[in-house]
């Protein structure tokens, strides 16, 4: 579509065509889980304690991702993880996206169900049960409104 722009709102990024309806928010709940979520544990990295490589990439992509190192191959000494990211074509961005994982994987082996990652499945799944309650909740409204209905109507015809 032609005429789709980004429009920035609340903090949150809509997407919008020109006859001006919302197509997708994002991040519309992230917003509420934030709030929500502790990460004063999460764990904070120290630079000596990471053992970094750029190595030759490998996949799709041809000569170029031959020859050029820009796949990061990351050690954390204390623990032993290794986390390996060749996603982009950029080194800076690949060290960026390596250490976030890293982050990620210490954050799940300190902390467990304390883990942001947890907290978040728990808040999702929280809020899935209880759409799945409230769906309920309206079905069987609406199954006991039409039987109401249903028996008005035989009433009447019983009359």
């Amino acid at each position: 579509m032609l005429g789709k722009i980004f429009q920035k709102h609340c903090g949150t990024q809509l997407l919008y065509d020109f006859t001006n309806r919302a197509v997708f928010a994002s991040a519309q709940q992230s917003y509420s889980m934030k709030s929500r979520i502790d990460t004063s544990k999460v764990p904070k990295i120290n630079e000596d304690d990471l053992e970094i490589q750029y190595v030759r990439g490998s996949g799709p992509g041809g000569q170029s991702t031959n020859k050029t190192s820009n796949n990061v191959v990351m050690k954390h000494l204390p623990t032993g993880l290794v986390i390996k990211c060749h996603e982009t074509r950029s080194q800076t961005q690949n060290l960026k996206i390596a250490k976030e994982k890293l982050i990620n994987k210490l954050d799940l082996l300190y902390n467990g169900e304390d883990a942001v990652e947890n907290q978040k499945k728990k808040l999702l799944a929280k809020k899935t049960s209880e759409k799945q309650r409230r769906q309920k909740k309206r079905a069987a409204l609406k199954a006991s409104f039409k039987e109401s209905l249903e028996n008005e109507e035989d009433a009447k015809k019983d009359e």
